[in-house]
């Protein structure tokens, strides 16, 4: 899988779920809580992950957080 980058857009209230802004600006992508569980996200965050296609839309599986001490489960 192609490893990308993004900051952190918002919150979804609706869905639950975060929303990554891609670096290169191609389309948004959804955070999954129960895949980023260990991770303290926040709104401008930058982020490294991976996309998988869900029938939901386009998901981010974890990589790291940028600023988190220790990195996330191996993907």
């Amino acid at each position: 899988m192609k490893v990308s980058r993004g900051i952190v857009k918002s919150y979804e209230l609706t869905r639950g779920e975060w929303l990554i802004a891609l670096d290169d600006g191609e389309e948004i992508v959804f955070i999954d809580w129960s895949d980023w569980q260990w991770a303290a996200l926040s709104i401008g965050e930058p982020i490294i992950f991976q996309m998988v296609h869900k029938p939901q839309g386009v998901y981010a599986l974890p990589i790291r957080a940028h600023n988190d001490t220790e990195t996330g489960p191996e993907v």
